[in-house]
């Protein structure tokens, strides 16, 4: 689940998603409520670096620019790793360890490769559905716009 929703959130294409918050929209079934307002800038944002939605005006510039120069990223989940080895699935709470690849491509010009370790920390709901509720994307390069 945590593969599928991350790819989901953070891949983007600016040729055709309608704004930064684009990932946010697709990713809104594997997102936990809370974390996707925040994500697309309902929240209050800023601190955890997740401020960017649709009415931010500093996303909205970095978006056309995006845009303009036809830029696309893909993002590869490698591998999945509990967060220092530990399985804590039977509390209901898990920590992840991501290895993401992306691939940044713009216009024509040749693909960036980047490699990060993103955490993200899922919950399970009472429908027994694993939602991603937070995420640490300090160290990792590249991140998409509406993050």
């Amino acid at each position: 689940m945590a593969r599928d929703c991350f790819t989901k959130w953070q891949s983007f294409d600016a040729r055709n998603d309608a704004g930064p918050a684009a990932g946010v929209e697709r990713a809104r079934d594997c997102l936990t409520p809370d974390f996707a307002a925040k994500l697309a800038g309902a929240g209050t944002g800023g601190s955890d670096g997740t401020a960017g939605g649709d009415n931010d005006p500093q996303a909205g510039r970095a978006w056309d620019e995006l845009r303009a120069a036809g830029t696309r990223s893909t993002v590869s989940v490698l591998a999945v790793t509990p967060v220092g080895g530990v399985d804590t699935s039977t509390s209901g709470q898990v920590a992840l360890l991501l290895n993401v690849r992306r691939e940044t491509i713009s216009g024509a010009g040749p693909a960036e490769i980047t490699v990060s370790t993103p955490a993200v920390t899922m919950l399970v709901g009472t429908d027994g559905t694993w939602r991603i509720a937070g995420a640490d994307l300090e160290n990792a390069a590249g991140d998409a716009p509406g993050r």
